[in-house]
């Protein structure tokens, strides 16, 4: 005799993408069958290996021409300078000139032009890309922002072990919970895995020390800190 429930058939493409299958009439389960709900969090710390410095270059002048010019050689410097950098991968952003009022309130207009354009480094090799973030800063560009993170590559590594950890406790807890009622036979007939994850970055205090030291030094100056990862199965069994 067929059960009426439909059993789980769950694909999973190098334990990165997740399926969702979920039970019809459940509510037609047998006399003597019990529903099992329940949800397993893995969670692991983990070294940040991404490193990102976002740099900007700012000019002011009368004459807007003569002020995108400006602008634009030294873009054009910055990124000389890390073509020779294989390790970084190197983009630029938001570049915009605006008219701004120098003048005090009530004196009589001041206008003039100021623009900036930004220039972004990215790499694992922390080395070289904050040598390269210190000759742009010698260009007369100003730093925005030098972080650290997780890469998604790294993050989507250990989510695949988490999710393996992950299922097996779910197993065995749903096991548990139907020997606990008497059951011998539990079957997982629901399995949702929880990919909308965070990272939740963990600075460590010597990190920012070394961010206050960059005014003091050549080059920049960052540490890597830890980036929490998680992962969440829910499961439905079936316990006989």
């Amino acid at each position: 005799m067929k059960s009426p429930l439909v059993l789980l058939l769950l694909a999973l493409a190098g334990f990165s993408a997740t399926s969702i299958v979920s039970a019809q009439n459940i509510s037609l389960l047998p006399e003597g069958q019990t529903l099992i709900t329940l949800s397993v969090t893995e969670r692991v710390s983990v070294q940040q290996d991404m490193l990102t410095a976002t740099l900007r270059i700012e000019r002011q002048n009368r004459n807007a021409e003569t002020l995108q010019r400006e602008i634009n050689a030294a873009m054009e410097q910055a990124l000389a300078a890390a073509q020779g950098v294989n390790s970084v991968k190197v983009s630029t952003g938001y570049y915009g000139v605006y008219q701004i009022n120098q003048s005090t309130q009530g004196g009589r207009p001041d206008n003039v032009w100021q623009g900036s354009q930004s220039i972004s480094l990215e790499g694992r090799d922390a080395q070289p890309l904050l040598e390269l973030a210190g000759k742009i800063q010698g260009m007369g560009f100003v730093m925005n922002n030098l972080r650290y993170s997780l890469s998604s590559e790294r993050a989507d590594e250990v989510r695949d072990g988490l999710m393996e950890t992950a299922i097996a406790r779910a197993r065995v807890n749903a096991e548990r919970a139907g020997q606990a009622m008497g059951k011998t036979d539990v079957e997982i007939a629901v399995l949702d895995i929880d990919t909308a994850l965070g990272y939740a970055p963990r600075v460590q205090m010597d990190r920012a020390l070394a961010m206050g030291a960059m005014a003091e030094k050549a080059n920049p100056v960052a540490e890597a800190g830890e980036s929490e990862v998680s992962l969440t199965v829910r499961v439905q069994a079936v316990a006989k």
